[in-house]
């Protein structure tokens, strides 16, 4: 009898502790020294039950991938569609995009790497392109929302939407890879000033 017959629920967390034991290697070595076996070592697993849920190594880093941008759109659609006005919920946005000095290092380097993986590999940059499509129409919609309060100007809303996926990243990438000592919260407030300037009358 397989593991998912026996037990759904448990091993739907089996799954997840090794999904986990895989991003937490990822951070730690970078995607090309994460191997399964160091994945099993982390989580405690043998080989045998491991390989009963992934395949192949790429399994195993598409599913990191899967469950890490899950995460964020969580958290993401929370903020989007809670009851704040437009403006707030975008500042709100830039709180949890900003969030912290270590968790943005550590989601940095491993979205980096998918990244580039995503670039060799189809099925990998469909996920990565959906994460992004799935922000830019969330933000969409909060733009909208806010030229029609007469909050913000009257720009384009997919256009504005890129804007901010753009600016998010581009100041995160230069905060981790600078090094100029600057905080990421120093990051944060120039990308809130831009973005102020470009949106608000």
């Amino acid at each position: 009898m397989s593991p998912r017959r026996a037990n759904p629920e448990l091993a739907e967390r089996r799954r997840e502790a090794l999904v986990k034991a895989g991003y937490a290697e990822i951070v730690e070595k970078g995607i090309h020294a994460t191997t399964i076996d160091g994945v099993i070592a982390r989580a405690g697993f043998s080989k045998g039950g491991a390989l009963y849920y992934f395949r192949t190594r790429d399994d195993l880093l598409y599913a990191v991938l899967e469950w890490l941008l899950a995460q964020l759109d969580r958290t993401l659609d929370q903020v989007a569609s809670s009851r704040e006005a437009p403006r707030a919920r975008l500042a709100s946005e830039l709180e949890v995009l900003f969030h912290s000095a270590e968790v943005n290092r550590k989601l940095y380097l491993v979205l980096l790497d998918f990244a580039a993986l995503g670039l060799r590999m189809e099925r990998f940059r469909v996920l990565l392109a959906g994460f992004f499509e799935r922000c830019r129409k969330r933000d969409e919609v909060i733009v909208e929302e806010g030229i029609r309060d007469g909050q913000f100007r009257p720009v384009k809303p997919e256009d504005a939407a890129r804007t901010l996926r753009s600016l998010v990243d581009g100041y995160n990438l230069h905060w981790l890879l600078t090094g100029e000592g600057d905080s990421l919260e120093s990051y944060r407030d120039r990308c809130r000033a831009v973005l102020g300037a470009y949106l608000l009358r």
